[in-house]
């Protein structure tokens, strides 16, 4: 599940609780699926050693991300290399952070219950407790540091239950800067991540959102550009939104709400109804790419709470497949959901709103049938994007 709000999350998590800290004890795995620089060591023991070594007594000093990666930051007064801590969670990795709550809960297996749950019956501040791990190293960890600063100790843990998470210890000289590090392996076949804006404000202290707003070099497109590049390809949008050449940190279920508020069909080929005309941006295209960059911002500047997600999203709804028993799920405004596969993942849409474009959209477009009161509402109320993100695509339309 982790995505790029959740990862979001964790990197705030991480840059709330560790910064300034020191490694005091690393207790590394031999794990060549988890590590692979052990994988294509000679010999991989030594290798281990060295990865230790490397991360004992190291400070950490800022975190980083870019899509579905992040990474921890540190100096060593024995070295002078720059030493990063690359990871990837893949499908069920997490940070845990021992005693330091976490308001990340997977969604599958009925952690979208619980949600909903709490949103109708929500809790008192007095009944909110932050419970103590009782079980430490945690079950599924894959690595453990004991952090210390001025006397006061933490415990991290990587945990990973289904094995696919990815971590690595970079100490090239192209990864001094974050700008370097996304041109080096594996960050250098990431496209751009459509939650970091080009423009960035004052730095500010940290406290809550947006742990690491900027673009480290590789901004997204701007209209005139995304257009040509939703246009070039023949494949299913669902499917392409999911390539993270192009679109960084866009995983399975924010591809739905993206697609859910473009008003297009999972299975949709837009090249196929809509011609590119140089000069020229279809209405389609343009709502695709203010809906990517809505989702994206302020899924991250929720950190990922699906809590505090905008009532009127698809996200807590999108869940319930399997649960033919209950019927279809319904959004807050009513829309009954469906589930297709396509390109082998499961998709979540409203068949009202979401339908396949009508061929007649190549060259001039028609105007659509008149629709039901109340999804012609809702239609006009979701033509109302968010102020911040008309001003960006403003600023990012490039000629």
């Amino acid at each position: 599940m982790p995505e790029v709000a959740e990862v979001a999350h964790v990197c705030a998590l991480l840059k709330r609780n560790i910064l300034g800290f020191t490694i005091k004890k690393v207790n590394l795995k031999l794990d060549t699926l988890l590590f692979p620089n052990l994988k294509d060591a000679s010999d991989p023991e030594t290798e281990l050693e060295r990865m230790q070594s490397t991360l004992a007594n190291s400070r950490i000093d800022s975190v980083g991300r870019h899509g579905k990666y992040f990474w921890i930051r540190l100096t060593n007064e024995k070295s002078t290399n720059p030493i990063v801590l690359l990871m990837h969670f893949g499908m069920t990795g997490m940070i845990k952070i021992r005693n330091v709550k976490s308001h990340l809960v997977f969604m599958e297996n009925g952690g979208d219950k619980k949600i909903l749950k709490e949103l109708s019956e929500p809790k008192r501040d007095e009944e909110i407790k932050v419970e103590s791990e009782n079980e430490w190293p945690p079950r599924f960890s894959k690595f453990e540091m004991d952090l210390v600063k001025n006397d006061f100790k933490l415990e991290l843990s990587f945990v990973d239950p289904r094995r696919l998470g990815r971590v690595r210890l970079i100490t090239e000289d192209l990864a001094a800067t974050d700008e370097g590090l996304l041109q080096m392996a594996p960050l250098n076949a990431l496209g751009p991540d459509y939650s970091k804006p080009e423009m960035l404000g004052e730095e500010s202290e940290f406290v809550f959102g947006d742990p690491d707003p900027s673009s480290h070099g590789r901004p997204r497109l701007g209209l005139v550009e995304f257009n040509a590049v939703i246009l070039s390809k023949k494949k299913c949008i669902k499917t392409f939104l999911l390539d993270q050449a192009y679109f960084a940190g866009v995983g399975n279920w924010v591809a739905d709400e993206v697609l859910f508020h473009a008003r297009l069909h999972p299975n949709e080929i837009i090249s196929n109804k809509v011609a590119l005309e140089t000069g020229k941006v279809h209405p389609i295209i343009q709502k695709l790419y203010n809906s990517l960059i809505y989702v994206c911002e302020e899924a991250v500047k929720c950190e990922g709470d699906s809590k505090m997600f905008p009532s009127h999203w698809l996200m807590l709804h999108r869940w319930g497949k399997a649960r033919k028993k209950e019927g279809k799920a319904k959004t807050n405004e009513g829309f009954a959901l469906d589930h297709i596969t396509v390109g082998g993942r499961t998709s979540c849409y409203a068949p009202e709103v979401q339908r396949l474009l009508k061929k007649e959209l190549i060259g001039e477009t028609k105007e659509s049938p008149s629709r039901s009161k109340r999804k012609r509402k809702y239609a006009e109320e979701s033509e109302e994007e968010p102020e911040p993100v008309r001003v960006q695509v403003e600023q990012q339309t490039r000629k």
